[in-house]
């Protein structure tokens, strides 16, 4: 009886078949629409959400307010918040679209900075560890690698219903990567550190805790917490942390790699996480400061009673370029 239970199929919530057919009929719009056409379309809708969601809209304008260093009742942090949810739909449309580039428009239309970073790290043999905020498109970014013949593994949180998230894993496999789903007992940072000892590329969104046993940084002068995995991995592999934040362009995305983070070790394993974590945490807020607006945080970013932002001025909201 237990083994018949086992095999039945999961039941969706009302939720949750919306999401899967939602998901599934905006990847078709995306597909089937002309480009220009498409961006705007996604782009409305993004404006549109600005406008339907209070609950999402008041939660994106907390999150710019406190990167921009102004109170949530400031029309900039508003304005930001609008612009954010835009640039969350074109982020959607060409996550969608993906699929319909090749090689050579994908490679036409990436702006890659610092890719010597990478090569330089694969030629020492123990993988890379490329780390992100959600900034701009991290799946182009994936798309570009593996179209152009480099080894690239991505985490993803696992979604409900399990169709959707099936649905999101072959999109993006159709696509060259490879998707390590975050589950409790899929053994994610054993399976990381034997593909980093085959000089594979490690690609993980790093500014958001889903654990709620992260570390502690401050981020825009408040605490937050984010993933001490990435510091764990390179501390036990050896491999080097990139920082590698993406931005959305006007006409296509851009990828930066920084230099390698590093850290003078002290031998206590959980400081030196600590500490190399923090390091990311810096280099995550200025990639973030450059573009507020490109940063797709739609859930809380920080503690309701984070003490209010300390930063002394505003810093621009960065139109596309």
């Amino acid at each position: 009886m237990s083994d018949e239970r086992a095999e039945r199929p999961v039941r969706e919530t009302p939720k949750e078949t919306i999401a899967f057919w939602g998901y599934r009929g905006l990847a078709g719009v995306a597909r089937s629409l002309p480009e220009g056409l498409g961006v705007r379309t996604f782009e409305t809708m993004g404006r549109a959400a600005y406008g339907l969601l209070p609950g999402v809209r008041a939660t994106v304008t907390a999150n710019q307010a406190r990167v921009l260093g102004v109170e949530v009742s400031d029309p900039r942090a508003a304005a930001a918040a609008r612009e954010a949810f835009a640039l969350y739909g074109r982020y959607w449309y060409d996550t969608f679209r993906a699929s319909k580039r090749t090689t050579q428009e994908l490679n036409a239309r990436t702006v890659m900075l610092g890719l010597e970073h990478v090569d330089r790290a694969l030629e020492a043999g123990r993988g890379c560890i490329c780390v992100l905020p959600h900034t701009g498109n991290w799946d182009i970014g994936g798309y570009w690698f593996a179209a152009n013949g480099y080894r690239l593994v991505a985490v993803a949180e696992e979604l409900r219903p399990p169709r959707l998230f099936e649905l999101f894993l072959r999109h993006r496999e159709e696509r060259g990567m490879r998707i390590l789903p975050l589950t409790k007992s899929a053994h994610v940072g054993t399976q990381l550190k034997q593909l980093l000892s085959e000089n594979w590329m490690v690609a993980l969104v790093a500014d958001r805790d889903l654990t709620g046993r992260g570390i502690e940084v401050e981020m825009f002068g408040a605490p937050r917490r984010i993933p001490a995995g990435p510091a764990l991995l390179s501390i036990t592999t050896g491999a080097p942390i990139l920082p590698c934040p993406t931005t959305t362009l006007r006409d296509g995305w851009q990828i930066r790699f920084e230099a390698p983070l590093e850290l003078e070790r002290s031998g206590e394993l959980k400081a030196d996480v600590a500490a190399l974590t923090r390091l990311m945490a810096e280099r995550f807020e200025r990639a973030i400061a450059a573009n507020p607006t490109d940063w797709h945080m739609f859930q809380p970013g920080w503690e309701p009673a984070s003490a209010p932002a300390r930063r002394t001025r505003a810093a621009p909201v960065t139109p596309v370029t």
